[in-house]
Parts: C-alpha cells; structure tokens; sequence
C-alpha cells in the first residue's frame, strides 16, 4: 500500500511547532540541509522527536543532512539520525550521496559504512540513497542499482523521463520512497504535474508498498496540501 505525504522541513528548533503542530497529514521530517545548521540541533533530536510525537503527526520517512557517506563521521552522525528515526516509529532514512573525487576505494567505503549500519539495525531502519545524476556523486542512479542499495526516487533529479521509467519498472523492489515533483528546464520541485500522476497511477497498478512525498519549492508549499488530496483521489487504489 502506498502511503502518500509531503515533505516539511526546519531549520532552527524554534521552527518545530510552527511547522508540524497543525499538520492534518503525514509527513516526511526533513532535517536541516547543510551542516552547518544541523549541527546546532544534534543534541536535541531526542527532544525534538518527543516534540514532533506529540503533535499526533504521522511521521512516513527522514530526509537526513547532506553530508558526507564516505568517512568515519557518518557512523556518528548517522547513528543520532537512526535514533531520531526510532523515537518516530520510521524504517526509512534518505541519504545524498555526496560529490566526491570517485574511485573504488572510496565507493567501498561508503558501502562498508552502510553494511555497518545494516548490522547494527539488522535491517529495521534502510538508508535510502537518493537519486542524483551527477557523475561525481559517490552513487548514480545505475551505480544505486548495480549495488542493490535501497533507493530513493526523486522525479525532479533525473532528467529523462524515460529514465524515470525504467527505474520504476526494473528496480521497483529496492525503491522505498518517491520524492514526487515536476520539472521544467532547468527548475525542480514543481507542483505535480500529468507525468507525475501517471507514476503513482503505475505504482498502484504494481501494487508498490513505499512513500510517495511531494517535495515542492517553498513558494509552493500553499499547493501542497490541496494537490496531495487531488492525487489521491485521482489515482485511488483498488
């Protein structure tokens, strides 16, 4: 079953009444972007997770901080960030993968570091990777496929629609989150448009379990909530 929300994100722990108090639908956390603003509020994430919980919000998934996958770090900060996922009742976490001078060796050990936390957690919470097309990100979309990682499929990153398909339809096993939007040139986050109807349509058809988001520019987020209610009611499962 498909379980639809949109993305809300904070900068600041002083945003996190204001943004998830009042939500009347599921959401994926999204924490802060750079590091330089999520590091003020590591050590507050059990306090935050409490806050979030008692709002009575439905919490679907966690965007994690863009930050490095590729060194020791990440088994720390990543560990604060399962601990936040489990406070939320969340399996799923969405990780960039980080630009990086590319080779083997360095592709490996970010494997490693994902190994590790699947030992950890014996499977109970899953790095998603995220799909971006950028030649020196430390996995591709194919390089996500080649090493059977768990993904996270954003309609915005990829630019060729059949791309879109054909990750849909040859890997939609290891996909467990959607970050739906449209595109327009060179613009991302768009307000959803007929494409991205016609791939939750295909989701449902396929009987997909996972989370589809939208994920908008903050000068649409007015739209989200109506939109999310018009793509549900016109692609209804079964």
């Amino acid at each position: 079953m498909i379980k639809f929300g949109i993305r809300q994100s904070f900068d600041m722990i002083e945003q996190v009444e204001d943004r998830y108090a009042n939500l009347s639908v599921p959401v994926e956390v999204a924490l802060p972007y750079y590091w330089d603003i999520y590091d003020p509020v590591r050590g507050h994430l059990t306090e935050i997770a409490e806050k979030i919980k008692s709002y009575n919000v439905t919490v679907l998934s966690i965007h994690a901080v863009q930050a490095p996958i590729t060194d020791e770090k990440f088994k720390i900060w990543g560990k604060e960030i399962v601990d936040f996922a489990k406070a939320l009742g969340v399996r799923t976490i969405t990780l960039h993968p980080n630009n990086v001078n590319k080779d083997e060796a360095v592709q490996e050990k970010a494997l490693r570091n994902l190994e590790y936390f699947t030992g950890l957690y014996n499977g109970e919470i899953v790095f998603c990777i995220e799909t971006f097309e950028g030649k020196r990100r430390v996995f591709t979309p194919d390089e996500t496929v080649s090493f059977k990682l768990p993904m996270t499929l954003d309609t915005s990153h990829i630019r060729d629609d059949e791309k879109i398909w054909s990750l849909l339809k040859g890997y939609k096993q290891n996909i467990k989150n959607v970050h739906l939007s449209a595109k327009e040139c060179s613009r991302q986050h768009l307000p959803i448009d007929s494409f991205c109807k016609e791939v939750v349509s295909y989701l449902i058809g396929n009987k997909w379990e996972g989370n589809v988001i939208l994920e908008y520019l903050f000068e649409f987020h007015g739209q989200m909530l109506t939109d999310l209610e018009s793509l549900k009611s016109s692609t209804k499962e079964d």
